[in-house]
């Protein structure tokens, strides 16, 4: 019987300091995750949707604000790469 009365204590008392650590352990938890971002679908609709132009050399499709621009009789011509811009000019 006092085997038993000693393990019910020993279970209460493991029991008592688990309900008073848990919020604590959430606390840190909560303290160590990052901050989450918006959802992905959210950052997507947030970027504008780039207008695409077309490589005069290759004939890939290239977003204006990451291509190389050439100006060309007053007209800006849009490169996929320095080696298509270049390729233009020796035959142009």
């Amino acid at each position: 019987m006092k085997i038993l009365l000693r393990i019910f204590a020993i279970v209460a008392a493991l029991l008592m300091l688990r309900s008073l650590l848990a919020p604590l352990v959430r606390a840190l938890s909560g303290w160590l995750k990052p901050a989450p971002g918006p959802p992905a679908s959210a950052r997507e609709a947030s970027r504008p949707a780039s207008e695409l132009k077309k490589d005069p050399v290759c004939g890939a499709f290239v977003a204006a604000e990451l291509a190389l621009t050439r100006k060309v009789n007053g007209k800006t011509l849009h490169f996929c790469s320095a080696k298509c811009r270049d390729e233009y000019g020796r035959t142009a």
